[in-house]
């Protein structure tokens, strides 16, 4: 059977979050990031996404998914480079992720680093676009929480904004639905 194909476009708001964290200068650094997820938006009509806010990603078996960003405003948007190569952060929910969990999420899952997260190279570096494929026996929507760093240029200087879907809401989501 041929994968079901879904394209994710992250769309961030820039000119909403730099107006929001104007008066803060301490953020927009690579170690202290603006928190994007209130400007920022995923657009998919075919995915499924759970959560208060809608913007937790159930993964399907058998299902191919694609990242991609781009501004509301035109502007520029790349995810954050990592050893000259974007990447997206994975994190397996659960109290002892593997890489035997992780190939049982995605067919051809990168190895798990010490962190216990994946760590996706960008399938076309210079088009910023992240892929991976679901396994045929994907349980429980996958339980893999996504997050990403990205860079632009905001009046000549390079600043940065990371989505993390529920990295900051308290008390966290409840679990995905299962079936």
């Amino acid at each position: 059977m041929k994968p079901l194909f879904y394209v994710l476009t992250v769309r961030v708001y820039t000119s909403e979050m730099m107006e929001f964290f104007k008066d803060d200068p301490k953020f927009g650094s690579k170690e202290k990031p603006y928190q994007a997820d209130s400007f920022s938006e995923i657009v998919s009509p075919y995915a499924k996404f759970y959560g208060p806010q809608k913007n937790i990603l159930i993964f399907e078996n058998n299902s191919v998914y694609q990242w991609e960003l781009e501004s509301s405003d035109g502007r520029p948007l790349t995810f954050s480079k990592s050893d000259d190569a974007p990447e997206l952060d994975m994190v397996m929910i659960t109290n002892s992720p593997s890489n035997q969990k992780w190939k049982k999420v995605f067919k051809n899952a990168p190895e798990m680093q010490a962190d216990g997260k994946i760590r996706v190279k960008s399938k076309s570096p210079d088009k910023n676009v992240f892929q991976l494929e679901t396994s045929d026996n994907l349980t429980d929507g996958g339980k893999v929480k996504y997050s990403l760093l990205f860079e632009f240029e905001h009046e000549g200087e390079v600043k940065f904004a990371a989505i993390d879907p529920f990295g900051d809401t308290w008390p966290p989501p409840p679990p995905s639905p299962v079936g």
